[in-house]
C-alpha cells in the first residue's frame, strides 16, 4: 500500500490512514484534513495514550545517582586515607622492627591477670587511672654471658609512664625484702628474698611476686644484663652525676676490680675518673662502677645511686633530637629483653617527645618502719609491712587517681 503517494478523497482515506496508523476509534478526523495528518495525529494520540510521565521520578533517580556517586567518592576518600594510614603506620612498624628494634630480644608471658598476681582491686585502680602504665625493670648480673638474661635480679624497679600528669616515675624496691613467692619458692614457707623470684621462675614469676605483694598491675617487663649497662650509658654519651670525694675513690676502686675480674662487663678501656668532686661527667664504665659502690652508706644508698644513673639517662632523652632516636634505639635494643611489642614501645613516644618530669621513690622508706634480720636459709633480709609499702607505692604512682 502506498500511503503517501497521493491525496485520496476525504472520507475514504480517513478510515484507511486511521487503520494503517493502528487507531481504532470511531471518532475520525474532520473532513478536509489530509490523510497524512490524520495518520500523524493518530500516532501522536497513540503515543500520548501509551506515554508514562517519568519526569517526577527521573529527577529523583538522578539525585540518587548523584548521592551514590558522592557516597562512592566519600568511600574512596576514606579507603584512600585508611590505606595511606596503613602504609605509613606499617612502614613505621617495619622500619622500627627491622632497623631500630631488629636486635631486641622479645618474649611472651601470660596475659592472664590472675596468673600475674593482679587482683580485682588492682584492676579497678588501672581502670580509674587510665593513661598510666607500669612496667617492671629488672637488672640481672650474668657477667659470664652478656647475651643472657637469667639469674637473680639485683635491681628491681617499677617504671611508671604517666600520661595523665606528664611524668616518668621510678620506684625502686630493695631486692632483699622478705616476700611471699609461692610454691615455686625453694622453701616450704613460700617466702624468700624478692630478687630470688626471677631466678626461680624468670620475669613472669618476678612480676607475679611484685603484684601480689604490693598490689600492682604490672603486665610487662624489660630486663637489662648489667654486663651491657656500660654500653647503654655510652650509647647516651655518658651521664652527669653529682659525686663526692669518697664516691670518686670508691668508683675508681670498683672500676679497677671490674677490669681485673669482669672485663666483659666493660665497654672499653677502664679509664679512672680524675675530676674533682661535684658535677661529674661519667662514661659507661665509670657509671657502672659508681652504681656498684657498697662501702658508703647502706643498701638503700646503693640503690639510690643506681636510680641516679637511670634518671640521668632518662633526663637526656629530653635533650636528644628526635632525629637521633632511631640510632640510639638501635644501639640499645640488643642489650635488652622485653615482653613489650614494637607497637607498645612506639606508643610511649608521645611523652618522650612532649617532655616529662622525673620522680623517684625507694622502698622501704621511713614510712614503712623497716628492720633487718635473718630469714629462710639464714639469709639476711629486710622485714617490713609490704601491704603498707604497696599503698605507699600506689599513692606515689597514681597521685589524685589513687584508689584506697
Amino acid at each position: 500500500m502506498q500511503l503517501f503517494a497521493a491525496h485520496p478523497a476525504p472520507g475514504a482515506a480517513d478510515a484507511v490512514f486511521a487503520q494503517a496508523a493502528g487507531y481504532h476509534s470511531e471518532r475520525i478526523a474532520p473532513a478536509g484534513i489530509p490523510g497524512a495528518w490524520v495518520c500523524a495525529m493518530a500516532k501522536g494520540r497513540q503515543r500520548r495514550d501509551n506515554f508514562e510521565d517519568i519526569s517526577s521520578y527521573s529527577s529523583k533517580r538522578a539525585v540518587r545517582r548523584n548521592q551514590k556517586k558522592k557516597k562512592r567518592t566519600g568511600l574512596k576518600i576514606f579507603l584512600g586515607f585508611l590505606f595511606t594510614l596503613f602504609i605509613l603506620v606499617g612502614g613505621v612498624l617495619v622500619y622500627a622492627s627491622t632497623f631500630m628494634l631488629g636486635g631486641l630480644k622479645t618474649t611472651t608471658i601470660t596475659q592472664d591477670k590472675t596468673e600475674l598476681g593482679i587482683t580485682e582491686q588492682a584492676q579497678a585502680q588501672t581502670e580509674e587511672a587510665e593513661g598510666i602504665t607500669n612496667i617492671a625493670l629488672f637488672g640481672v648480673d650474668s657477667r659470664s654471658d652478656e647475651g643472657t638474661f637469667t639469674g637473680r635480679s639485683d635491681a628491681i624497679m617499677v617504671l611508671s609512664i604517666d600520661n595523665v600528669h606528664n611524668k616518668i616515675k621510678l620506684t625502686s624496691i630493695l631486692r632483699d625484702v622478705r616476700v611471699y613467692i609461692g610454691e615455686e619458692c625453694g622453701y616450704d614457707t613460700g617466702y624468700d628474698k624478692l630478687n630470688h623470684a626471677y631466678a626461680y621462675g624468670g620475669p613472669e614469676l618476678a612480676i607475679k611476686t611484685i603484684n601480689q605483694n604490693f598490689g600492682l598491675d604490672i603486665e610487662d617487663y624489660v630486663t637489662v644484663n648489667f654486663a651491657a649497662m656500660a654500653e647503654i650509658v655510652d650509647a647516651f654519651g655518658g651521664v652527669d652525676i653529682e659525686v663526692t670525694e669518697g664516691e670518686i675513690a670508691e668508683l675508681n676502686t670498683n672500676l679497677a676490680g671490674l677490669a681485673a675480674e669482669s672485663p666483659e662487663s666493660l665497654s672499653g678501656p677502664a679509664e679512672p675518673y680524675t675530676g674533682e668532686a661535684g658535677l661529674a661527667h661519667l662514661d659507661g664504665n665509670q657509671a657502672v662502677a659508681y652504681g656498684r659502690i657498697r662501702n658508703i652508706g647502706n643498701d638503700n644508698e646503693r640503690v639510690e645511686r643506681q636510680q641516679e644513673v637511670l634518671s640521668a639517662l632518662l633526663g637526656k632523652l629530653s635533650s636528644i633530637s628526635p632525629l637521633e632516636y632511631p640510632g640510639l634505639i638501635s644501639k640499645l635494643a640488643p642489650l635488652c629483653e622485653t615482653s613489650l611489642s614494637v607497637s607498645d614501645i612506639l606508643g610511649f613516644a608521645p611523652i618522650v617527645v612532649n617532655g616529662f618530669e622525673i620522680e623517684r621513690l625507694s622502698i622501704p622508706s621511713d614510712e614503712e618502719g623497716y628492720e633487718s634480720g635473718y630469714g629462710e636459709g639464714g639469709g639476711w633480709m629486710w622485714f617490713y609491712d609490704v601491704e603498707q609499702a604497696g599503698a605507699h607505692i600506689r599513692q606515689f604512682i597514681y597521685e589524685d587517681r589513687y584508689v584506697a
